[in-house]
């Protein structure tokens, strides 16, 4: 290999500008558009019709004047022959739903401020996206208001092709449907200072990329339902029985869980109000979603959660009485006070009032306060994703980033900390299994596309392994070997503190490590995350000195592929004593052979480079020198 000229042009980087610093940190101009929703659902489980009217008001924080507002209108993926189903990355589960007929149905979008009161707005849909065009341009620093009315036949039985995920779904048990309420209102596309307007279609693999903004939500449902939510509810004496109110309230306060529901009353009519339908009021702040969940079927637990920072949170779990198992959702609740804990300590306190955790025909999906976890997994496999999902909070609903374009900002990120949450979880009970469920050379094998490929475009068979598990594998790397955990883990809280409710791109992320820990690591993001670059390292070379001769002995190492690690060495002499080297990645600026001599005077019996396999190194058989 010759010399590694991404080592010598290291500037990669666009250049810094008054929106996005060269430290990696929002510029002093920096600016983000804000979507905020009032919203009035129903859910007709006769006929399983989601109805809906919503009214956004939008501010444009941009210094451009907009002439239209782009909007996301993921359902229409349902529709036949969208995008996703042509492409044939979303499929039937069993290929009984193909003649199901999907998408928003538009009634109307009328605008209600001063740019246009009471006029109906022109609108034009393409796939999963929906252009408005305004009355007149909305200038910078100015907020418009419109009222949109839709309905959308909720979408059974569909999952995305490969990877096997669905994000919303109906679960049928014993006791009735599980709804899991999700991409179920038109949302604001992102504008941003990178792309425009993101108005990537959604296919499957590349999830979203949402402004911020506060929700108020009223939900309508028959009144044998029980409704939970993204949002803090605000009329617990309007929906829940007189002795739910007040174990709900309790909950709150009490470090044991409290049954609102039980298993027992879960087929008792009496466990709700004896009235038609249930408006249930929820109210979100700064958060860029909004998800729910609807059931007759449903056990309901609560557990209060005290903050490192002394702020109290509502640890709520709900799962059919099927789901009530001793490995399984009867641990929820103490998951959820571990996982909220460990990273508010960790990383950055959780911002939400209460964490929600559902059981639902999702292999598990997050939103802002609420996830979706499959209520049948158990044992590890539960820790796991309810841990995993519920990481999400800090990845993408704190740090913004794009998922649609870069999903391992926050998959491969949560996936990362997921790692280290499981070694301390319960002294250890979940460490026995793989941090990565293949050997370290198929995170590098010359079929994958490297990590920073857009989510839909890599192949489902290659998203867990590229997305979360070698951005993980790499990150570990990153903190425990090259940088250390305490310059890593300081650099990974100020990047979350100065993006948090913002949008970084991977520059950003990239700049703020290197920059947060004085190191130039761009031949790790070039080699690592840009390309899918291998590492050899070869020992082509050991001289000892003559016979009968005291000297030292010199070694010549060579760099075979393109990527570049430390170099660690460990040298056992002839007498038996021992010498260990370990280099810098620096050595390799100059060339791709790197010759050293040994500290101490004798012959060398063996040589091997890093003796205890932390590198990824591909060709471990050239890695040891014997003098046989």
């Amino acid at each position: 290999m010759l010399l590694l000229n991404y080592l010598v042009h290291r500037h990669f980087y666009p250049p810094g500008n008054p929106y996005r610093s060269a430290t990696g940190e929002p510029g002093a101009a920096y600016w983000q558009n804000r979507a905020d929703y009032k919203i009035d659902v129903s859910l007709d489980d006769k006929t399983e019709i989601i109805t809906g009217s919503e009214t956004i008001t939008y501010s444009n924080n941009s210094p451009n004047a907009l002439s239209f507002l782009w909007l996301q209108m993921d359902q229409n993926v349902y529709k036949k022959h969208s995008k996703g189903l042509d492409a044939k990355l979303f499929l039937s589960k069993n290929g009984e739903d193909a003649n199901f007929e999907g998408g928003f149905v538009i009634e109307s979008i009328f605008f209600n401020s001063a740019k246009g009161t009471g006029k109906e707005a022109a609108f034009f849909i393409n796939d999963t996206r929906m252009r408005i065009q305004l009355s007149e341009p909305l200038a910078s620093g100015q907020k418009i208001s419109f009222r949109i009315k839709y309905s959308y036949k909720f979408p059974r039985n569909f999952k995305n092709a490969d990877f096997n995920v669905n994000r919303t779904d109906v679960l049928s048990t014993k006791n009735g449907d599980i709804y899991s309420v999700a991409q179920w209102y038109p949302r604001l596309c992102v504008l941003d200072d990178v792309s425009g307007w993101n108005t990537l279609p959604y296919l499957g693999n590349g999830e979203f990329y949402l402004e911020y903004g506060n929700f108020d939500v009223n939900i309508t449902v028959p009144s044998a339902y029980i409704v939970e939510a993204s949002g803090d509810l605000l009329n617990p004496e309007e929906v829940l029985t007189a002795i739910q109110s007040e174990r709900w309230k309790r909950a709150m306060s009490s470090t044991e869980k409290v049954f609102i529901r039980t298993a027992e009353e879960v087929t008792d009519p009496a466990s709700r109000p004896s009235k038609p339908f249930c408006t249930w009021k929820f109210k979100l702040s700064n958060a860029r979603d909004f998800a729910w969940t609807a059931s007759k079927s449903f056990v309901w637990e609560g557990v209060g959660i005290a903050l490192p920072g002394g702020k109290k949170v509502l640890g709520s779990s709900l799962y059919p009485a099927e789901s009530k198992l001793a490995e399984s959702w009867e641990r929820s609740g103490e998951y959820i006070k571990f996982t909220l804990q460990y990273f508010s300590q960790k990383w950055h306190e959780y911002p939400y009032n209460k964490a929600v955790n559902v059981a639902s025909n999702l292999d598990g999906m997050e939103y802002p306060g609420l996830v979706f976890c499959a209520a049948k997994d158990k044992g590890n496999m539960y820790w796991a994703v309810v841990n995993h999902e519920l990481g999400h909070t800090w990845f993408p609903m704190i740090v913004g980033s794009n998922e649609r374009r870069h999903a391992w900002m926050d998959e491969g990120f949560n996936a990362f900390m997921d790692n280290m949450a499981t070694k301390d979880f319960n002294g250890g009970e979940f460490i026995g299994y793989p941090e990565i469920d293949i050997p370290v050379a198929g995170l590098f094998a010359d079929s994958l596309v490297p990590v920073m490929t857009r989510p839909d475009v890599i192949p489902g068979n290659e998203v867990y392994t590229v997305q979360y598990q070698k951005v993980a594998y790499l990150l570990t790397l990153l903190r425990e070997q090259i940088l250390g955990k305490e310059q890593f883990d300081f650099a990974f809280r100020k990047y979350i503190s100065d993006w948090a409710y913002k949008h970084p791109t991977p520059w950003d992320f990239f700049s703020s490590i290197n920059n947060s820990t004085g190191e130039d690591l761009n031949w790790f993001w070039k080699s690592m995350f840009l390309e899918n670059y291998k590492l050899d390292q070869k020992i082509t070379k050991v001289v000892n000195p003559k016979k009968g001769v005291y000297e030292k002995t010199q070694i010549t190492i060579e760099n075979m592929e393109k990527a570049a690690m430390p170099l660690w060495v460990e040298i056992t002499f002839q007498n038996g004593d021992k010498e260990s080297h370990n280099f810098p990645v620096e050595i390799w600026e100059q060339g791709s052979v790197y010759t050293f001599t040994t500290e101490s005077n004798g012959a060398v019996s063996k040589v091997v480079i890093d003796p205890k396999r932390i590198f990824p190194d591909m060709k471990a058989g050239n890695n040891v020198w014997e003098n046989k």
